[in-house]
């Protein structure tokens, strides 16, 4: 086979973010392998890490992978949205191509983060189980600092799960849940006795089975079983998307103690996370609306992302082209300050007066206004999805209406949660929350504190004598 010549892609460009994230080193395992391995071919068609994530795409004609370009050209270069695209140059390996763009196996692979915190009702997706013997099973427990108990892992893909099945699951709204971070879990079939064998000729993982067969492997790589000295193995390694928000991939190798390294044993993807420290309100460092910001994962660091973009001034009491100086220029005529105006029933104060911040206030598709401002969310409600037959409050961040509430809808009086067919497991396929996060949200924190900025604001004209 011939050699394959892998090209560093192209930076991507966030629009949220202030700068972009960083190329990270090649992993390695404890042996001193690079990992993932490099491509193969199959059937004339390259297989490993790559291909897999070429095939996650939210638009295009399918994978994202280019067919082979024979001298002169030119190469075909696939316009797909996906995670990966792959395509040859000429007169390269007709089956493995040369080019590698977008989210890179091999540069952006990452043993963290570990933990999670969980902000949207989460999907929960099998992208592949690559040419894995074991039929894995894949679910989340609550980080405790300590191995949990066999009894405290919540299996959500099971071992018949075919790539492409979705489980959705609302966490925050589980009473299964803690209230703390989430870490993710592979546990396999594997026999005790018997490296890479499926325990009594059962290949199919079950918790029940743990006590006897299989092992269980952790995104907290501490509580693996295998996890200490020379021999110890690497079995996950982490993908931010470079396409979907809060949203991670999970690539797994499922045998203890060994490894073939290609990552593809089980690849699952979750929606709807942020890692550790994601997800709350934070300080950009620049002036006005452009402070406002989100703290968002890329890769394994955390970084502040811009809410508020500059905009043309305009007699709000705010500073919204980010210069440091608030309605220059405009003329207008504030006269009375909010320094001692208290405001009640979800109203603040502008200009003196207590007013509904959500009057004329236009918001985008994926958006919602709290307290005046347009802020992003999983879909609406504090980053929760309200289910079917329920609204958002805009004042109070809770979705209302429907069961369970004296303004139910019709058609919803007396069942189960509309959102998931009145499931009582928390188990449905719409992502819908019954209700908004227990803690408070990025979208709740921010539209906070840009309440107290512009509620006091200084006045930019002296008053009148």
């Amino acid at each position: 086979m011939e050699s394959r010549r892998r090209i560093v892609p192209r930076a991507v460009v966030f629009a949220l973010l202030l700068g972009s994230p960083a190329i990270a080193a090649p992993l390695q395992q404890p042996n001193g392998a690079a990992i993932p391995s490099q491509m193969g071919c199959d059937s004339g068609r390259p297989t490993g890490l790559a291909a897999e994530l070429a095939c996650e795409c939210t638009s295009g004609g399918g994978c994202n992978i280019g067919p082979a370009c024979p001298p002169p050209g030119p190469c075909v270069i696939p316009s797909g949205t996906c995670e990966t695209t792959l395509y040859h140059q000429v007169n390269d390996n007709t089956c493995i191509p040369s080019v590698v763009e977008g989210l890179d196996p091999w540069t952006d692979g990452e043993l963290t983060p570990e933990t999670y915190t969980p902000t949207c009702a989460l999907t929960f997706e099998v992208v592949s189980r690559g040419t894995a013997r074991f039929k894995n099973i894949f679910g989340w427990y609550n980080v405790t600092g300590q191995r949990p108990a066999t009894g405290d892992l919540v299996p959500m893909i099971d071992c018949n799960a075919a790539p492409g099945t979705e489980v959705v699951l609302d966490v925050r709204n589980d009473p299964r849940w803690t209230g703390g971070e989430i870490g993710f879990f592979l546990a396999t079939p594997e026999d005790h006795g018997a490296s890479g064998q499926c325990a009594g000729g059962d290949c199919c993982a079950r918790v029940d089975r743990l006590a006897t067969a299989g092992h269980v492997f952790y995104s907290q790589r501490a509580l693996n079983p295998d996890h200490v000295g020379q021999q110890s193995i690497i079995h996950l390694v982490v993908y931010d998307s470079r396409i979907t928000e809060r949203k991670f991939y999970f690539a797994w190798e499922d045998t203890l103690g060994a490894a073939n390294n290609d990552f593809t044993d089980l690849v699952t993807s979750v929606v709807g996370v942020e890692c550790a420290g994601g997800g709350t309100a934070c300080d950009t460092g620049m002036p006005g609306m452009c402070q406002y910001g989100v703290t968002r994962c890329r890769g394994s660091s955390i970084e502040c992302g811009q809410v508020f973009g500059a905009t043309g001034e305009s007699c709000d009491a705010a500073d919204n082209d980010c210069d440091g100086m608030v309605d220059e220029g405009l003329g207008c005529e504030i006269f009375v300050d909010c320094e001692s105006v208290t405001c009640t029933g979800g109203l603040i104060c502008k200009f003196g007066q207590c007013v509904d911040p959500c009057v004329n206030v236009a918001c985008g598709g994926g958006e919602t206004c709290l307290g005046g401002a347009c802020v992003p969310g999983c879909n609406q409600c504090n980053g929760a999805v309200c289910a079917s037959g329920r609204t958002c409050d805009t004042q109070t961040g809770d979705c209302v209406g429907g069961p369970g509430d004296g303004d139910a809808g019709p058609g919803n009086g007396g069942g189960g949660d509309a959102g998931n067919g009145g499931d009582d497991d928390g188990l449905g396929t719409s992502g819908c929350c019954s209700g908004a996060p227990s803690d408070p949200s990025a979208a709740w924190l921010l539209s906070a504190g840009l309440l107290v900025a512009v509620g006091r604001r200084r006045r930019t004209r002296p008053r009148r004598a």
